[in-house]
């Protein structure tokens, strides 16, 4: 989607790929170089196919890559799962009409085809207003044009009896597949061309031209083979990609609902072939099928004077109000929602986004039973298209439940005669399945058990719109917000569906940062940890190629970052000044970082799903761009990495990210790490979540814990002083004037605790095996209980003059164990007895695994 200030028409050129290092000119050293070469060509021309976006705006990939990469079946049951619904059957032509007296529509294993001596559409029986609809077509040879109609409309009676909206499939020169066409009516909309286009479109003729002249718009189709449309109608916004592609992007609100149909241009003798019609009607809205109501009373209710009533829930959840109608009385009652007090009232003005808002109810003396008092609405947060910038929708709540906002305190004017605490609920949305006593975390610092509890409730209190979205501003999921609430979901439920739907709206409406995209491969990976569903994988794989950035990379593996890029895309961390000074150049850091990660994830996803000349192609390509990055990006005089190719300037960001994601050599962590322990927290907290992991992993557990605690406004203890109930967008209003006082991505302890201080992470898919590696950071004890699929685990441990643990793990798993060496200690036991070991470092790694109940002491 288009971000803030982009035009539609940026352009993007595709940089030469080779399987040769660019300083040597010597090929990748594999087994097997030949068969290497030829699955990386492959791997990158699929890639390519699937992953062309204007500039860095995300394509939201929706296309699968129709070249018979994943068998018919996975395909179909892929686009099931994602919520969409066949337009076509595969057996035969229920649904659908032909409205000519000529055309023959016929269905061929599995096809629908066409065939004509003139033009002709073949069109549903069903009308449909807002939806994403997904086509492949299969040109025949020779001359050929054909398309997808939508919002089209029938007339029985004319010559030209289908008119309408069309998504161009050009087997011409001219190029012009994805544009949008109006069959029968105002001619050429997008490209426009004189003679074929009315005035109106004539103005942007040399633009929209130009935009098709883009190789990569130009190119999309591909001529001899299945090609994948996708057409999105959301109100008057209309857009259109060919095989991942976005091509067209336009407003027009001449038709709002209308017919589907498929074309044959009437060449006499041509077959056009159809499959995979797929139709997901919008707006879709998870939140019916996953989250509830729940009625909380009060914890206080008291008058603040004759007029006022202030109602305090205890904690801030989204939600609405149910209370009983008085008894007495007429006009108004004026009941005023709010995240925050000022000198014990609710803050009618508060600061950036932290919200407030005032319904006002009619009373009737007729009227008897409850009301429900829906909060106000704000349209920013509703917002399906966009108003005056195209963006991914606003994720709805279910109209039944009434408009719902975030509010801890309710205030009530205008209520006659007594108020008693019976009288008023709120009504609080959480995730259906939500199960408070999943988790569990306590240790001995009480700071650190605070910012637990405010971190999983703030997670718990996200769940209301049955996708992770970006707090309340604009209720919209970003792929890093999804990833980081998802870790953390992960931590405090046992029951994570939200996860894999988070990842299905995202990955059909994606946002503008540039490592914003390889946070879906990391969330697909993810998941598949933690569920173990390789089906689930197998249906979305095809889909991730497009969020590599390897459709950026060079010869040398690198990615490279246009001017554009600089300027808008490549994030880096979020707000901008919590970037650490960071200096962008054409080769980025933490681009990179990101990127390389993001290959060697897919590596390991295309090997479990059987691709595995796929993941040889990532596995050397993730080689290559390792060798390139160390060589080109770590400054061998400070023995830091620089934040990019052409500066000196060295931010945290551009070191903390490579080391947690395991991209500093081993003779090189030294330097690394000596420098990252003495920065402070000077980053987002969005960022802090990599930088607390790059720590924990590597020995600096003492330092994570240190900053989470730490005195002033950039820590967690900040969040839990200020007496919020729900993790912020930013660690301060001053470092985000506008941030949400509702923000999950704020919530990285949720998953940094059990994950690290108790230790425990899923080493295997669906938790089968798991890896237990406590980092006590100077804390004398931490027990708790983890939720994983196949049940709880638990773990209990004491840091005293030895380490002791103990710990139990489900039926159905075992556990690699890592332990912290302790003083003169000498070994392990386990259950009384010595076990075999290995000593690395200040660790002891069992040679065995373990299972089922056992205590373990460092002796």
């Amino acid at each position: 989607m288009l971000g803030p200030g982009e035009s539609l028409c940026c352009m993007v050129t595709f940089r030469k790929k080779s399987t040769f290092c660019q300083e040597s000119q010597t090929p990748l050293n594999t087994p097997d170089d030949s068969m290497t070469i030829r699955s990386l060509s492959l791997l990158l021309a699929s890639v390519l196919a699937m992953g062309s976006s204007f500039g860095q705006v995300s394509s939201s990939s929706s296309s699968l890559q129709s070249s018979g990469a994943v068998d018919a079946n996975t395909q179909f049951q892929g686009m099931i799962s994602r919520g969409y619904k066949p337009l076509f059957n595969g057996e035969d032509l229920a649904g659908w009409r032909n409205p000519y007296s000529h055309g023959e529509a016929k269905v061929v294993d599995g096809e629908i085809h066409l065939l004509a001596n003139d033009k002709f559409f073949l069109v549903t029986e069903n009308k449909y207003a807002d939806f994403r609809l997904s086509v492949e077509i299969h040109l025949p040879e020779g001359k050929a044009n054909s398309g997808v109609m939508f919002r089209c409309h029938v007339d029985d009676d004319a010559k030209k009896k289908v008119y309408g909206y069309q998504a161009e499939c050009d087997g011409s020169d001219r190029r012009w597949s994805g544009g949008l066409y109006d069959e029968g009516r105002r001619g050429w909309i997008w490209p426009s061309t004189k003679g074929r286009s009315e005035a109106q479109f004539l103005e942007h003729e040399e633009e929209s031209k130009a935009a098709f002249e883009n190789p990569t718009i130009a190119n999309a189709l591909n001529r001899n083979g299945w090609n994948r449309f996708v057409v999105t109608c959301v109100e008057d916004y209309i857009t259109i990609e060919v095989n991942g592609v976005p091509t067209t992007s336009f407003r027009d609100a001449v038709d709002t609902n209308g017919y589907i149909g498929i074309q044959h241009h009437g060449e006499d003798g041509q077959t056009y072939r159809f499959r995979n019609l797929f139709i997901k009607e919008l707006p879709d809205i998870p939140a019916e099928r996953s989250v509830s109501l729940t009625e909380q009373a009060p914890v206080s209710v008291k008058k603040v004077n004759d007029e006022v009533i202030l109602v305090d829930f205890g904690k801030v959840a989204y939600g609405n109000l149910k209370t009983r109608v008085p008894d007495t009385g007429r006009g108004e009652a004026i009941f005023h929602f709010g995240e925050k007090l000022k000198d014990g009232r609710i803050d009618r003005n508060p600061p950036g986004t932290v919200r407030y808002g005032e319904t006002r109810i009619r009373k009737e003396v007729a009227l008897k039973g409850n009301w429900v008092i829906p909060t106000p609405v704000d349209s920013r947060n509703t917002e399906q298209a966009g108003n005056k910038r195209a963006h991914p929708p606003a994720v709805l709540t279910p109209k039944t439940w009434r408009p719902v906002m975030p509010f801890r305190w309710v205030e009530i004017e205008g209520w006659e005669g007594e108020f008693k605490p019976e009288y008023i609920v709120r009504r609080a949305a959480f995730a259906t399945d939500w199960n408070d006593q999943a988790s569990s975390f306590e240790c001995s610092d009480e700071t650190l058990n605070k910012i637990w509890a405010l971190c999983k409730y703030s997670i718990k209190a996200t769940t209301f719109a049955g996708v992770y979205v970006d707090g309340d501003r604009e209720r919209i999921p970003y792929e890093a917000d999804a990833y980081l609430n998802q870790l953390s979901h992960y931590y405090t439920d046992d029951d994570v569906k939200m996860a894999a739907t988070s990842f299905d709206w995202l990955i059909e409406n994606g946002t503008w940062p540039t490592e914003w995209a390889p946070h879906m491969v990391f969330m697909a990976h993810a998941e598949w940890m933690y569920s173990g569903d390789i089906q689930w994988l197998k249906q979305r794989y095809e889909l991730l190629k497009a969020k590599t950035l390897m459709h950026r990379s060079g010869e040398d593996g690198l990615v490279r970052s246009a001017e554009m890029d600089r300027k808008r895309h490549d994030i880096v961390d979020w707000p901008q000044k919590e970037r650490d000074g960071y200096v962008f150049t054409e080769i980025n850091t933490v681009v990179n970082a990101f990127h390389i990660e993001a290959i060697k994830q897919m590596a390991e996803m295309a090997r479990a799903i059987g691709k595995n000349e796929e993941a040889d192609a990532f596995e050397s390509r993730v080689e290559l761009a390792k060798a390139s990055f160390q060589r080109t990006l770590f400054d061998e005089t400070s023995g830091i990495y620089r934040d990019g190719v052409g500066t000196d300037h060295s931010s945290i960001h551009a070191n903390f990210f490579p080391l947690a994601f395991g991209l500093v050599p081993d003779d090189k962590l030294a330097g690394v790490i000596s420098w990252l322990k003495e920065r402070d927290m000077q980053c987002s907290v969005y960022a802090a979540q990599y930088f607390m992991e790059g720590l924990f992993e590597n020995g600096l557990d003492d330092k994570a814990i240190e900053l989470m605690i730490a005195d002033g406004d950039r820590s967690w203890k900040h969040m839990v002083e200020s007496g919020t109930t729900i993790s912020w967008e930013a660690w301060d209003l001053k470092y985000k004037p506008n941030q949400d006082w509702n923000h999950a991505w704020g919530a990285a302890p949720a998953n940094l605790l059990p994950r690290f201080v108790l230790g425990a992470q899923s080493d295997a898919p669906g938790w089968t095996t798991a890896m237990i590696r406590p980092c006590p950071g100077g804390l004398a004890y931490a027990r708790g209980t983890i939720p994983t699929p196949r049940g709880p685990v638990s773990i209990d441990w004491k840091n005293e003059a030895t380490f002791e643990m103990s710990l139990t793990l489900p039926d159905g798993m075992v556990a690699k164990v890592d332990l912290p060496a302790t003083g003169e200690t000498t070994g392990v036991l386990v259950n009384g007895e010595s076990v075999a070991t290995t000593k690395a470092g200040d660790r002891w790694i069992l040679t065995d695994e373990v299972s089922g109940s056992v205590m373990i002491k460092v002796k």
